[in-house]
């Protein structure tokens, strides 16, 4: 019975998903890429995802710094609150985790805390 909600459920926010992506359009009038379901990192069809292989989603309301592990090295990034980081296949990109380091931040013209173009090396 517990597998028939969880399938149920995973169906229900799919759809909720899809509904809200298909109504829903950028102030350039295009529609926007679905949104992932999940959070954290996951491969996925570039062929609906605007050519990007992976997502980093963080789902909560303040900023962390993740690993990125590629072919050739490994770096950290900033995410901010409830952000979406796109790899691309140039990325080569093999996996992204959230790593307990605080992020550097910087204060926008506006107020604003955003990610520092900078991060704490690896």
């Amino acid at each position: 019975m517990t597998a028939i909600r969880t399938k149920l459920r995973h169906t229900l926010v799919l759809i909720a998903t899809t509904v809200s992506a298909l109504t829903t359009t950028s102030s350039t009038g295009v529609h926007s890429a679905p949104l992932p379901i999940g959070c954290g990192f996951e491969h996925v069809n570039p062929d609906h995802h605007n050519g990007a292989t992976s997502l980093y989603t963080y789902c909560a309301d303040t900023f962390i710094l993740i690993r990125v592990d590629t072919t050739l090295d490994s770096y950290h990034t900033c995410v901010g609150p409830r952000g979406t980081l796109r790899f691309f296949p140039s990325n080569e990109v093999k996996y992204a985790y959230h790593v307990p380091i605080q992020p550097r931040l910087i204060t926008a013209s506006d107020g604003l805390q955003i990610c520092s173009a900078t991060q704490p090396p690896v």
